[in-house]
């Protein structure tokens, strides 16, 4: 009997957790365990394995509910699947069941738990219906797990490329720490899904794997990933990704599968507001360990911190962030005081500063005399990333600006032209987002006030005023 493929949790630690609000809408919570898997699951059992549990969401902490359904043709809409082959499904269904998840988490008080379960424990279809269960403890897991991804379905249904997706689920958790930080490159082997002995070589995986997903994930995503090599020996061994915002891209509300999905929560097989997944992405201190929030504390920004500490052992970053402490206190007061904390924090981890503390003079003379000649790539290096970093946070406030300065021209507006403005707004909801608009007359007929309104309403009326004001300026 063939064995299942076989998939792993990366070891998650208690004190690295980001508890968020409950999923709604479009929008899927998603375990960061059943996001790292490893497996080949093609680009439809990816998508499928979403929209099932969102479907499945709201019931997973309920011990008397053991089973979930779907009409087939709910699942395949929402999934972007445009056939009515229902054995595609079925086969979609047969080999989630056959992928084994394992999970290995860590509690505050360092107690194991280890874990394995399918990733369904069963699916039935009779009837144009498919139910499905998932097992005890991975429900467990699935609701109220150490870390949570988010998969917004309108961003899904975009990908043509499973590579393309799988890569998307791995960066889009860290878009509010900025980095993935240094994975192996056999790791993203196989987060990414590539079948062992696929790919050897990297310049094949580069073609015809990273380039392509890479473009696709910058052309119809929510954000922008930019890869990093790390090399040894002039080898690849490691990769990052460095995640921002993409502020270009408009998301479609109105593609089909989330209109699949509106039409399913109308009969009550999804909920119903759809929130936005930039607000709702972990925060970035969620994400970080205890010595990645250690490095924070020596001026490091929360990427450059996940940057080293993947980068290098903990036991050379322990020992290095010991030395400066030491450095800081012995220098306080004299005429060479350690001004840039955090440059000399990275400079000192680079170049493992406390492994040389203490060593025979001429040796020290030789490694400084090779140090320098690292700094000067080591300065390079962190001049661009400052620049990068410059750039996107120039791009973020200027985004920022424009939005505060369209507010205030609003509100210095006569009443009579801001009603006027928000009507036309609201026609715009009408045409183009019309289950935003159903939600917003909901508001209304409640009496709420705007500030007061559900936040995918009142964020998406705003844009809508603003882009009608920031015309008629042009105009004018």
């Amino acid at each position: 009997m063939p064995t299942a493929p076989r998939t792993s949790v990366e070891s998650l630690s208690r004190t690295d957790v980001g508890i968020v609000p409950r999923a709604s809408g479009g929008e899927l919570k998603k375990h960061v365990g059943a996001v790292h898997v490893k497996g080949s699951l093609s680009l439809l059992q990816r998508k499928i394995s979403n929209v099932l549990l969102l479907r499945a969401y709201e019931d997973l902490p309920n011990p008397e509910v053991f089973e979930h359904e779907i009409k087939l043709q709910t699942l395949a809409e929402v999934s972007g699947f445009d056939s009515n082959d229902h054995a595609l499904l079925r086969e979609a269904l047969e080999a989630l069941a056959g992928t084994t998840i394992t999970w290995n988490i860590l509690d505050a008080e360092g107690s194991e738990e280890w874990g394995v379960s399918t990733f369904l424990a069963q699916a039935v279809t009779r009837g144009g219906v498919c139910r499905y269960a998932y097992a005890p403890d991975l429900r467990r897991k699935l609701y109220n797990p150490e870390i949570y991804a988010r998969i917004n379905l309108s961003v899904q249904e975009r990908f043509g490329s499973g590579y393309a997706l799988a890569l998307y689920e791995n960066c889009v958790r860290f878009r509010k720490v900025g980095s993935t930080g240094w994975i192996s490159l056999d790791r993203w082997r196989d987060l990414l899904g590539v079948e062992p002995g696929q790919y050897d070589a990297f310049k094949y995986l580069n073609r015809d794997v990273l380039k392509p997903a890479v473009e696709e994930v910058n052309r119809y995503s929510d954000i922008r990933v930019e890869m990093d090599r790390k090399r040894e020996k002039r080898r690849v061994v490691a990769l990052k990704f460095s995640i921002r915002e993409n502020s270009q891209l408009a998301l479609d509300l109105e593609g089909s599968a989330s209109r699949a999905a509106a039409q399913a929560s109308a009969v009550g097989e999804f909920p119903q507001q759809l929130p936005d997944p930039r607000a709702l992405a972990p925060d970035a201190d969620a994400l970080l360990g205890p010595l990645q929030r250690r490095l924070v504390t020596f001026g490091l920004s929360q990427a450059q911190a996940l940057d080293l500490s993947t980068e290098f052992a903990a036991d050379r970053v322990t020992r290095n962030l010991d030395h400066v402490e030491r450095e800081i206190e012995r220098r306080r007061g004299t005429s060479r005081p350690v001004d840039r904390v955090a440059a000399f924090t990275i400079d000192a981890i680079r170049s493992d500063y406390a492994a040389s503390s203490g060593t025979p003079p001429v040796v020290q003379e030789a490694e400084q005399k090779k140090a320098r000649a690292r700094q000067a790539q080591i300065d390079k290096r962190r001049q661009q990333e400052e620049q990068k970093a410059r750039a996107a946070q120039a791009e973020r406030e200027r985004g920022e600006a424009r939005d505060r300065a369209l507010d205030e021209a609003f509100a210095a507006l006569p009443e009579a032209e801001q009603d006027a403005l928000t009507a036309r707004a609201v026609a715009r909801l009408k045409a183009e987002a019309p289950q935003v608009h159903a939600w917003y007359q909901d508001e209304l007929a409640a009496g709420t006030a705007e500030d007061a309104m559900r936040p995918a309403v009142l964020s998406t009326l705003r844009a809508f005023r603003r882009d009608l004001l920031a015309d008629c300026e042009d105009r004018s």
